[in-house]
This record gives C-alpha cells, structure tokens and sequence, in this order.
C-alpha cells in the first residue's frame, strides 16, 4: 500500500532511508522512531504508519 503512494527507492532518495510502513484497518504499535520520523493518519478505513528509524553504518570487526 505504501508503495502505491510513492515507490520505495523514490521515497529513499527524497525523504532519506530508513522509512518503515504499516498500513491496516485495525492494528497496535508501540515503535522507536527518529525525532521528526512518525506519521499516522487515515484515509477512509485504512490507517497508515510511517515511521523513520536511526541508521548506523555496520562496523568491521
């Protein structure tokens, strides 16, 4: 659902990476997301969740 909004590589590149979403018509949550990062609204009966988490680069052992 999310990507029929705006495709995933698109969204990346315009608003950054790290973007999660959950789309429903009933569902919980609980999430850590960036400061600035968190999006909830409906749109008829389906609800939709963004959010942004932190992105740290993997460290070499």
């Amino acid at each position: 659902m999310c990507s029929f909004f705006l495709p995933s590589k698109e969204f990346d590149t315009t608003y950054g990476p790290a973007w999660h979403c959950i789309v429903g018509t009933s569902f919980g949550s609980y999430v850590t997301h960036s400061l600035g990062g968190f999006l909830y609204f409906s749109v008829d009966k389906a609800y939709i969740l963004l959010f942004r988490t932190a992105v740290e680069p993997l460290s070499k052992p």
